[in-house]
């Protein structure tokens, strides 16, 4: 987890958190499943936060 951004890693423990809830009990599936889904969370994320506009203005959704 430590590639990865503050948002992203904080994300990916959520995800671990809400799975370990449900009783996943295998601990690297959980980690590894979740960096997965917040990797995914994070590029659905950036799509949306793209700049929109020309010129040196930026604007952002």
């Amino acid at each position: 987890m430590r590639s990865l951004n503050s948002s992203t890693r904080a994300k990916a423990i959520e995800i671990a958190n809400q799975l370990l809830a449900q009783g996943h009990t295998d601990n690297a599936a959980v980690v590894s499943q979740s960096v997965a889904d917040a990797r995914q969370w994070s590029r659905c994320n950036r799509v949306s936060l793209q700049p929109t506009g020309t010129g040196n203005v930026r604007s952002y959704l």
